[in-house]
């Protein structure tokens, strides 16, 4: 509730009535106390002399305040109006209906008018356009801070390591690893990887190649590793004639395809899978998918002998797994022969693997060019 303010006591008898204005607290108190007496041409001590013209110069007053936030407060002008000992009256009735006269002075009422504390104030509560609402402000939650980097090579391996086996990497953490990645299974990547490494069999990761690997190409973590990656992909990719990268690779797959170390064949079902993306330069890609690449035609791939081979060996199945000799003679003989076999020679020192596989193009491209026709399998 704002305070009381002081109110001079004017002799003018011709105080004119105040326009209608919305009363405070204050002035509703003061309006309720008894009705002032007739004006005379004197200041009179009574209490209804006093209390009229407080009330007229009170609603005077009134309409030159300026009202801050916190309360309300008299211009400078006016409130020299009344002189610091110069005495005021106020009035309470008693239960007989006489008035009992209370007389203060200027300097008590300015004590008891003092400024009080500020309250914040909602903007319903507000009742006057002057009142500045300072809203609420609401901070930004922080951004969500990225996954942090492992301290080490071990601490690394460990984040994918099996829990069965805490010293291997097994394929739900390679599949982990790849997700983390964003990389496709379905690519060379991970296969690639396996070579840099110089892993014997597929299946799982040593800790002891892991670390041996990651230290030699100063490698560190999963943002480290994407970016080799693709540049070892482009190392092997397969391409014409074909680079060192590419044969190292191409060989090494022969190895990592078998069984166990020790076998000295690939079944012939695991040849085809591995065959498939060694030979396609389109899987050499961090982001491959089969379901929306586009094979390459036999007249741009590196290797044009490659898909018919490929359809060759799951037709036919003319041998039940390929031995190294075989493997590694796919090379060199894209090398050496036409796509249309035009320069095959039938007593070259090719696998009968290869004698098959013409004799097989000879019939279904009807072709006349060709050796007699061999075996229908190889052992």
């Amino acid at each position: 509730m704002p305070p009381k303010k002081k109110l001079s006591v004017s002799a003018d008898t011709n105080t004119a009535p105040p326009t209608t204005r919305r009363l405070t607290r204050s002035s509703s108190n003061l309006a309720s106390a008894k009705s002032p007496t007739k004006p005379t041409a004197e200041v009179t001590t009574s209490v209804d002399a006093d209390m009229g013209s407080a009330v007229s110069k009170a609603k005077a007053l009134k309409s030159r305040k300026s009202r801050k936030s916190n309360g309300t407060e008299v211009e400078q002008n006016d409130s020299a109006a009344l002189k610091p000992d110069q005495p005021t009256t106020d009035e309470s009735t008693t239960p007989n209906g006489k008035g009992k006269r209370k007389t203060t002075t200027a300097a008590e009422q300015k004590t008891t008018t003092a400024k009080k504390p500020k309250v914040s104030k909602s903007t319903d509560e507000c009742l006057n356009d002057d009142v500045i609402v300072i809203p609420q402000v609401v901070s930004k939650p922080a951004k969500a801070t990225k996954k942090s980097q492992p301290k080490n090579v071990d601490e690394w391996f460990e984040s994918y390591a099996s829990a069965e086996d805490p010293n291997q990497i097994d394929i739900q953490g390679i599949v982990r690893l790849l997700e983390d990645l964003s990389v496709k299974f379905e690519s060379a990547a991970i296969y690639v990887l396996c070579w840099k490494l110089g892993l014997i069999t597929m299946g799982s990761i040593p800790r002891e190649k892991w670390t041996e690997g990651m230290k030699k190409y100063n490698i560190a973590n999963n943002t480290q590793l994407l970016k080799a990656l693709g540049g070892w992909l482009q190392q092997a990719k397969p391409v014409s004639p074909p680079s060192d990268d590419f044969l190292s690779f191409f060989k090494y797959m022969f190895q990592f395809s078998k069984n166990t170390p020790e076998a000295r064949t690939i079944p012939t079902e695991n040849a085809l899978a591995a065959l498939a993306f060694v030979l396609n330069p389109s899987t050499y890609d961090l982001k491959y998918d089969p379901e929306t690449a586009v094979p390459l035609k036999w007249e741009k791939h590196p290797y044009p002998h490659a898909v018919p081979f490929l359809e060759f060996l799951a037709e036919k199945q003319p041998v039940k797994a390929i031995n190294k000799d075989q493997w590694e003679s796919f090379v060199p003989f894209n090398r050496s022969v036409e796509y249309m076999l035009g320069n095959y020679d039938p007593e070259g020192a090719w696998p009968a693997l290869y004698d098959q596989y013409v004799d097989w193009r000879k019939e279904r491209d009807g072709l006349t060019i060709g050796p007699k026709d061999g075996p229908d399998t190889e052992n």
